[in-house]
């Protein structure tokens, strides 16, 4: 079983996570079968009831439809960790996102999806059957994945984070939209320090205590710098503003 949170997270985000987890409700997952999480995810569209709502691309977090589906696969990366499942595919988000370090958990144990090109997959290497059942707390602002088998006699235990390689984020950028009123200013991004993590899962075996795997998880995370915008014209002291024909001129060939 597997719990993350989502408190503070918008309408849209909220009902992106609720909309797909129930992707995953009731599946089964055979002996020797890969899990391919964008596979049971299928299409994220408004049509299958999906909300705008932020994701982060490349170097930016911009609005896109889906943006919270990444709740959804990290937690289900956890369950498949602490299941002791081999994982055959994960990508770390490209800085820290502070929801998924929400319940004190450890920094690197998230796994970003970006269909059809970033996946999440694990492969079911037990003679058993594995069933995945998900649930949302509203209440609570969480998502439970729930892995139910057969046990094949195995502890998991995490090591870590170790943490290294610290880059200090940079300063603050403000950039001018035509959306925003006048004399207004919206943050749409948060700072945080780049950093590497490693996450070490060792497997023992129940009866022995003899360690069948040590394998590391490293996460290597960008600097981000917080994000602005300002109404047209709006002043910040001590600040510079990227104005709307700056960013005109920036985005001409």
């Amino acid at each position: 079983s597997s719990t993350s949170y989502f408190a503070g997270s918008s309408e849209g985000r909220r009902n992106n996570v609720q909309v797909a987890s129930s992707k995953f409700h009731g599946i089964v997952i055979k002996p020797g079968e890969v899990f391919s999480f964008n596979e049971w995810l299928g299409e994220v569209t408004e049509e299958e009831g999906y909300d705008e709502s932020l994701i982060i691309f490349g170097n930016e977090t911009i609005p896109d439809v889906g943006g919270g589906i990444c709740q959804v696969s990290t937690t289900a990366y956890r369950a498949a960790f602490w299941a002791g499942f081999p994982i055959t595919e994960r990508w770390a988000h490209a800085y820290r996102v502070g929801y998924y370090e929400q319940g004190d958990q450890p920094v690197g144990l998230d796994a970003t999806i970006y269909s059809p090109l970033v996946d999440l997959k694990f492969l079911n290497d037990s003679p058993h059957h594995l069933l995945i059942e998900t649930y949302i707390n509203q209440n609570k602002s969480a998502l439970i994945f729930k892995f139910y088998s057969t046990g094949t006699g195995k502890i998991v235990e995490l090591e870590g984070p170790v943490i290294t390689d610290v880059i200090e984020h940079g300063e603050p950028v403000y950039r001018e939209d035509a959306d925003i009123e006048p004399g207004k200013i919206k943050q749409i991004e948060w700072e945080t320090d780049g950093l590497t993590s490693v996450i070490t899962r060792v497997i023992r075996d129940a009866t022995t205590n003899e360690v069948i795997e040590r394998k590391e998880f490293k996460s290597k995370f960008r600097p981000w710098n917080a994000v602005y915008l300002v109404g047209p014209g709006t002043e910040v002291p001590d600040h510079e503003v990227i104005r709307l024909d700056e960013q005109e001129a920036d985005s001409i060939p």
